[in-house]
């Protein structure tokens, strides 16, 4: 038998989970008296036009109508400019940019830590029932699972029915070999989606099973729509129905749904007690060929995707289309009938109104962004938006490209493609030349540039940006107020040029150690992959001459020589990805000596780690860092490696593996088998 080393990567990080009890001292014990439920219905790419109270001809949602005559619209109502910000801001109630993420990565699609803390777990501190139905979107992956710690159970919910991804990113199922699971709390109920006809029906059954089981205490249901993101999907009863094709047959289907949940309201006497909100996470996803290049490749059709008219724009981007969404609010005896509200409000809001609305208190250790817009709600007089005086930032993944505070909206110059947006940054059209001023009353659609008209409000509202970049951060700086909640922050992923590390301080280049071999055998991958194969996976490049890691471009990495192994790297690409996951395998190599030596960079957690395991892969040793043999690597982003001398145990022929992130510079007295 002969003995293999194996390398594996997978990106994980330890997870901390804030205890109930930590909550319970920070909004006080006990639930309120006659607390009212709570429920947010949330749709995923559904455009501002794309009801009939805001302004839809051909889409027909007679429910939410009544609910929106019933109750009040917010024409000015903002949410993120995609899917993943967009649900970690209103969990949250804070801009993404601030949000911390595991490992202090700052990602396209946000992933908050296990310590932020949500709405979810501000609720059911004070005593509420907490479901979230459908997409959810901010776990983090682990494996081929997710991480619990990330997931709606560990982010105060009791009950979590639906998919942790969005749906699927083709306008067909059968377009890509890409199938989202359903779970029911940790469990895989539906190992891949066929059909998303189904959906909103199954939903609906769901929201209404839990209102049953709950009503006779405070609850707070979350149901997220997986439409009408692409592939769309309609029951019998609505397919083919629609004047607007198959992406109004979808939006009819979930006013049905809405129809159908406040029904089931009325008829158990909770309609009087009950907050319904309905909105969406971000604009409709319009792109008919891909990068909406004139010319281009053929994507989206337009029956598949939305409408923001009157708005200029849509998701991915930082015009009004791509962040200000419908809302309708409805509370019989709360929210004045048929209002409407023209004052700016937006998804961060929702956290902490909801826990105003509980009697609970958000966490009074952090900064939160969004306010309590109860005087909005209930129409009273002389109320107006809370975000006037600091503003409301637009971001586009972590680059502020404008801000507006009452009418006035000042929009930054950007380049067409900006490179620091990642893949949003694919749209042809969306640059801006010039400093813009938009006054929003008068110019719904950012046609007019009044820059030059208004040079006074152009100064007040670069003032707002200069304070956001300061707290928030941008794309080339990280903001005093962006949180980092495990060892050692890093720069946000995607900036261009960083220059300091967190806290001010200039980060330091790190040199090869120039340690000595500990035997004849020796991986340096100076001449390539030195025989290593990828066995399982797939990864961008792993062999790579790159100098520094993403996250540190202008400090060197401490490579052994040119080349190394990093399981993130993008050939040709400055920026690192972490979703690549395999394994690579060397050429069988028999250990003869006592010890190895490496340099290795891994993640925190117990599942990133080094291994030498047998033929069948069963763990005969692990070890990561200097002299721990065992312990979990606590080295994922940093820009060097450690050297790690491990001990060689179970010396003989057997199959050996090593498992990490960055890897380099492998030796030990041994010799490659036949």
């Amino acid at each position: 038998m002969t003995r293999t080393a194996r390398f594996f990567a997978v990106s994980l990080a330890l997870h901390v989970s804030v205890p109930a009890t930590v909550l319970a001292e920070k909004a006080g014990a006990g639930a309120p008296a006659r607390a009212p439920n709570i429920i947010l219905i949330f749709t995923d790419d559904q455009g501002y036009n794309d009801l009939g109270c805001f302004g839809s001809e051909k889409i027909k949602t007679p429910h939410i109508d009544r609910m929106a005559a019933e109750g009040m619209r917010f024409t000015d109502f903002y949410a993120q400019a995609v899917c993943g910000p967009s649900r970690a801001a209103l969990m949250t109630g804070c801009y993404p940019i601030r949000v911390a993420e595991p490992g202090n990565r700052k990602n396209q699609h946000t992933i908050p830590h296990a310590d932020e803390i949500t709405i979810a777990e501000v609720l059911k501190a004070r005593g509420y029932a907490t479901a979230c139905l459908g997409k959810w979107h901010l776990g983090e992956r682990r494996g081929d699972g997710w991480d619990p710690a990330t997931m709606p159970n560990g982010q105060g919910f009791d009950y979590f029915y639906g998919t942790p991804l969005y749906n699927g990113f083709t306008v067909k199922v059968g377009d890509t070999k890409f199938r989202s699971p359903i779970l029911r709390n940790g469990e895989v109920v539906v190992p891949a989606v066929g059909s998303w006809d189904g959906i909103t029906a199954d939903y609906t059954r769901e929201a209404i099973a839990f209102i049953e089981a709950n009503r006779e205490k405070p609850f707070f249901l979350y149901l997220a729509h997986n439409l009408p993101h692409i592939p769309l999907g309609a029951g019998p009863e609505f397919k083919g129905k629609s004047d607007y094709g198959f992406y109004g047959d979808a939006i009819e289907e979930i006013d049905w749904s809405t129809g159908e949940i406040l029904k089931a309201l009325r008829e158990r006497g909770l309609d009087d007690n009950t907050l319904v909100v309905y909105t969406s996470d971000n604009g409709p996803w319009i792109e008919e060929t891909h990068g909406a290049k004139a010319g281009g490749k053929p994507f989206i059709p337009r029956d598949h995707s939305g409408t923001a008219d009157p708005l200029r724009g849509y998701k991915m981007l930082t015009w009004e289309g791509g962040l200000r969404v419908p809302c309708v609010m409805r509370w019989p005896g709360k929210i004045p009938a048929g209002g409407a509200c023209a004052e700016v409000a937006a998804t961060i809001d929702l956290a902490p109104t909801f826990a105003a609305l509980a009697e609970a208190a958000m966490p009074g250790d952090r900064i939160i962004d969004g306010r309590d817009i109860r005087p909005l709600m209930f129409g009273g007089e002389g109320a107006r938006s809370p975000h006037d005086e600091a503003g409301f930032f637009y971001y586009r993944y972590t680059t502020l490209e404008a801000v507006r505070s009452g009418s006035w909206k000042l929009v930054l110059p950007r380049l067409d493609h900006p490179a620091q947006v990642g893949w949003s940054g694919r749209f042809d059209g969306s640059g801006v030349g010039e400093l813009s001023l938009f006054n929003l009353r008068d110019d719904i659609g950012e046609a007019k540039n009044v820059a030059a008209e208004h040079p006074a409000e152009v100064r007040r509202l670069q003032a707002m940006i200069a304070a956001a970049r300061d707290d928030l951060g941008d794309h080339d700086r990280i903001g005093k107020g962006a949180r980092f909640f495990d060892p050692e922050p890093k720069p946000s992923r995607g900036r261009a040029k960083p220059k300091v590390e967190v806290g001010g301080s200039p980060a330091k280049a790190a040199a090869y150690d120039g340690a000595k071999p500990l035997g004849n055998l020796r991986f340096t991958f100076e001449g390539g992959d030195d025989g290593w194969t990828v066995a399982e996976g797939a990864f961008g490049d792993p062999f790579t001459d790159r100098d520094a890691l993403p996250n540190h471009r202008a400090q060197p990495f401490n490579k052994e020589g040119k080349r190394f192994v990093f399981t993130g790297h993008q050939a040709g690409r400055p920026t690192g990805d972490d979703r690549f996951t395999g394994v690579l395998q060397s050429p069988p190599f028999i250990l003869k000596g006592d010890r190895a030596s490496f340099l290795v960079g891994g993640g925190s957690g117990a599942q990133t780690y080094v291994a030498l395991c047998d033929a069948a892969g069963k763990e005969l040793r692990r070890a990561s860092e200097p002299g721990q043999p065992g312990a979990p690597a606590r080295r994922l982003g940093r820009r060097r490696m450690e050297r790690a001398n491990a001990p060689a145990q179970n010396r003989g022929p057997q199959p050996r593996r090593l498992e990490h992130v960055t890897f380099d510079d492998f030796s030990c007295e041994g010799e490659l088998a036949e």
